[in-house]
């Protein structure tokens, strides 16, 4: 592995931030490392959002899991922005090994905590999951 690949590698851990293309939108997303598996050869990752789509402002349940990161807070937000902790996504570590998926800083100790809980709280991931990801059951 070269060296910027080891560095990568090092910085995949619970509340790390990417920014880099996703499949189906037309413009970059952030994406914040919410569990590494053990194995490390997934993660369970949300994305950030400048705003909450009006779907979700109209179901409670979903309105319930998007965390709001304050833009004070991070040098690489420019605004007050949202991470969806309602749709999880499981993924391959190596997605965010490419050269187009860019790291881009760290979640407080807060923020990550709220980030896990919520991920958590959506139900949609399975108990076998939750254990994966957060070591838990």
């Amino acid at each position: 592995m070269s060296s910027l690949g080891d560095l990568r590698n090092l910085s995949i851990s619970p509340g790390a931030v990417f920014i880099g293309p996703w499949s189906g939108v037309d413009h970059e997303k952030f994406l914040i490392i919410g569990g590494v598996a053990e194995d490390r050869i997934l993660v369970c990752t949300v994305m950030i959002n400048s705003r909450i789509n009006q779907y979700i402002m109209k179901r409670p349940n979903l309105l319930a899991c998007q965390v709001e990161l304050k833009s004070v807070d991070y040098e690489f937000l420019t605004h007050d922005s949202y991470a969806n902790c309602a749709q999880p996504i499981k993924a391959k570590l190596e997605l965010f090994m490419v050269d187009d998926m860019k790291y881009c800083g760290m979640l407080n100790d807060t923020d990550l905590q709220l980030v896990r809980q919520q991920i958590i709280a959506s139900g949609t991931l399975t108990t076998e999951d939750v254990a994966l990801f957060f070591g838990r059951t």
